[in-house]
């Protein structure tokens, strides 16, 4: 696996209230459920996005989780830094004590080569970038449909 699971759901996590912006705030549990990420982990990672100064919260009624800035200016580096994901992995694939230009694996070249590529996707791809791929009118009636259902619920 490319990302770690924490990773993969802190992106899922960060995408869905950037892509409901000003819809209001969403509880722990209505994120949750709408990105499919279990609620004890939910909780941990919307924590360490709050601590990033990615996502504002407010406690008690009426409260829940928004971002905190533009989509335009949260990078999915910010988001993976935020829960510790290791981006620049300093160990050799191969399993080498030693890798480098001067003593290079078997993979080394071409795991540089694609860990420059992602390196470069995780600095210059936004969550604005994440809502130009999407019908954004279409995505919130999904996920404003899954509110209704959850409120209901309670």
């Amino acid at each position: 696996m490319l990302l770690s699971q924490g990773s993969e759901y802190a992106l899922r996590i960060a995408a869905y209230l950037a892509l409901c912006g000003k819809a209001g705030r969403f509880s722990s549990r209505e994120v949750a459920e709408a990105t499919h990420v279990p609620p004890h982990y939910s909780s941990k990672i919307l924590r360490k996005l709050v601590s990033a100064g990615i996502l504002s919260a407010v406690r008690g009624k009426g409260g829940g989780f928004i971002v905190a800035r533009a989509p335009s200016q949260i990078r999915f580096r910010d988001i993976l830094d935020a829960v510790g994901a290791e981006l620049s992995p300093r160990h050799c694939v191969f399993g080498l004590a030693e890798c480098g230009s001067k003593n290079p694996c078997l993979l080394h070249y071409r795991w540089k080569a694609f860990n420059e590529i992602f390196q470069k996707w995780a600095n210059d791809t936004t969550l604005a970038d994440v809502m130009h791929d999407v019908d954004v009118e279409t995505m919130l009636g999904k996920y404003r449909r899954m509110r209704e259902n959850l409120s209901r619920e309670k």
